[in-house]
């Protein structure tokens, strides 16, 4: 197998292993699916450009996380939008409740959990739907956002409480 065929079936692994994964995330990061979609065309084309780099990665898992949240990030500096806008929340809750939370069959529970995820700052929003949702550990969250374990668990520990208020003054 020569080396194109090697790099080929790397890429084809990645994506059939993390690339639902990625698109989850980048769903919710991005509150759109198209825009998903472009930037997850970014990310393997990125992985594709800068193979070499592969040599170097102890676990894969955080360093395509890492890669996707970079293109993310990249996409909405093109677009001038920093951050989401919390008055679209109702709009980011569609997305986050169609794109991941299929786990629950209360409808009605669903839509409150999304909202609520909704109604986060971005930070907190991001290590929660990596945490629950795409399965990554604290440390990996850590390596995936280029960020402290401790700057990662107090912005899990912080979105958590947060959301568990949101969610308990909605059943008030």
């Amino acid at each position: 197998m020569n080396k194109v065929s090697k790099g080929r079936m790397k890429l084809e692994e990645l994506y059939d292993r993390y690339g639902e994964k990625l698109y989850h995330y980048l769903t919710i990061k991005l509150a759109s699916a198209e825009d998903a979609e472009d930037t997850l065309q970014e990310v393997f084309l990125r992985l594709a450009r800068y193979s070499i780099r592969w040599k170097f990665v102890r676990n894969e898992e955080p360093y395509v996380f890492r890669v996707a949240r970079n293109e993310a990030n990249r996409f909405l500096k093109r677009k001038h939008q920093d951050e989401i806008n919390p008055q679209n929340a109702p709009a980011l809750a569609q997305v986050i409740n169609d794109s991941i939370i299929t786990d629950c069959p209360d409808r009605s529970d669903r839509e409150s959990l999304s909202l609520a995820l909704a109604r986060l700052p971005e930070e907190q929003r991001e290590v929660i739907v990596l945490k629950f949702f795409e399965g990554l550990t604290l440390k990996e969250i850590a390596a995936a956002c280029g960020l402290s374990l401790n700057t990662v668990a107090s912005r899990y520990r912080y979105g958590l409480s947060k959301l568990k208020s949101l969610l308990e003054a909605k059943d008030d």
